[in-house]
């Protein structure tokens, strides 16, 4: 059975090959695009992190995090003659994506093969959601699930950073700042992760462990 990063590498390869389809980098800060600009085509991740979010009555909220693979800006296959972006995406790293209009996705999508890529992509957004509203009311098991989903390999065997500056985490939490210094704490105490200049630095193995201990605890 194919593994979920062979099916994100896979997409990425056969969106690259499509016709047309536009390569955009970005450096860190850098805004993808905006609320309300005219959805013209659908993102999808290459390389780097991306923030998404919309915006409150008083200030802009990053909502989710988007990576290798997945798929940003999906208000351009709404119906109706000038879709629009509902809220913003903007680069935390350096970021390369690819970009093709949604004539393009859906010419693609007649394929079969493809449109199940596609599907798939889709799953693990709606997935990414429903694992980051279970644990919004434990901070430190939902940062330990960012750290596994969408931490980079770092140096040392099983080691993987997660280099998404605190007040983004924090808004994607939903909680303050002061939590996530302790959820942070908290991960240390648990030998699962520790702050490193600023970023989370996590043991994969600790994380899984962590994770599977809260799963077999709600089931209970």
């Amino acid at each position: 059975m194919e593994g979920v990063e062979s099916r994100r590498e896979r997409l990425i390869s056969e969106v690259a090959s499509l016709p047309g389809t536009l390569v955009v980098t970005h450096h860190p800060g850098d805004l993808i695009f905006q609320d309300g600009a005219f959805a013209a085509g659908v993102y999808l991740v290459a390389e780097g992190l991306v923030a998404v979010g919309g915006y409150a009555p008083r200030a802009s909220r990053a909502v989710a995090l988007a990576g290798p693979g997945d798929l940003v800006g999906l208000e351009a296959w709404r119906s109706g003659p000038l879709p629009r972006y509902n809220g913003f995406a903007r680069a935390l790293t350096p970021t390369t994506l690819l970009f093709a209009t949604a004539d393009a996705w859906a010419r693609a999508l007649d394929r079969p093969p493809f449109r199940d890529l596609v599907l798939s992509a889709l799953a693990e957004l709606v997935f990414d959601r429903w694992t980051l509203a279970v644990h919004r009311d434990q901070p430190e098991r939902a940062l330990a699930w960012m750290l596994v989903r969408w931490g980079e390999r770092a140096d040392g065997e099983g080691q993987v950073r997660l280099a998404v500056p605190a007040a983004t985490l924090a808004s994607i939490l939903g909680v303050s700042r002061n939590a996530l210094r302790q959820a942070v704490t908290r991960l240390g105490e648990l030998d699962a992760a520790r702050s490193v200049n600023g970023h989370l630095v996590g043991d994969l193995r600790r994380l899984h462990d962590l994770l599977e201990e809260s799963l077999t605890a709600s089931a209970r």
